[in-house]
């Protein structure tokens, strides 16, 4: 059975002036992720695909999550993820390809997308806080996940 990791990125700083891709973490958002990965690491089996967002805030993310993982899986950062709706995130995931029916993939990106797919899949309504993680069970194939045809295993919010 497939797994899927929603992954909202870590406090993001607002200086003055910087474009809101650019945003990068605070202290504390570069801690939370950091504990987000120390818990992913615990909890969910190794990333097969990370898909994240190519904000400057998610890439960071991403960076703090896979140090705790220890691991260097494909990474791909995919612009459909940066400002997504639902309906794109549900695009992008029944897209995935992936060659072993266990994988695991994770998502880094933003709300309201993460949470909005989130209740989707799941039917579970959930607000996923900055370094809010869901983990969620995928019933068959990627290309068949839809409306409510996954379960919620797991939810986390990381604080260092």
């Amino acid at each position: 059975m497939p797994t899927l990791v929603l992954v909202r990125h870590g406090k993001a700083d607002t200086p003055l002036g910087l474009q809101d891709i650019a945003r990068p973490l605070t202290e504390r958002g570069r801690a939370d992720a950091a504990a987000a990965g120390r818990w992913l690491s615990e909890h969910v089996a190794a990333p097969d695909l990370l898909v994240t967002s190519p904000s400057r805030r998610t890439e960071e993310t991403t960076a703090r999550l896979l140090d705790a993982w220890c691991v260097e899986p494909s990474i791909v950062d995919e612009e459909r993820v940066y400002e997504a709706s639902v309906g794109d995130l549900l695009r992008l995931v029944r897209g995935l390809d992936t060659d072993r029916p266990e994988s695991v993939v994770v998502l880094v990106g933003h709300n309201p997308g993460l949470s909005d797919l989130l209740e989707a899949l799941t039917g579970e309504v959930q607000q996923l806080r900055t370094c809010g993680v869901a983990v969620l069970d995928v019933a068959g194939e990627w290309a068949d996940a839809d409306t409510t045809s996954c379960t919620l295993r797991a939810a986390h919010t990381a604080r260092a």
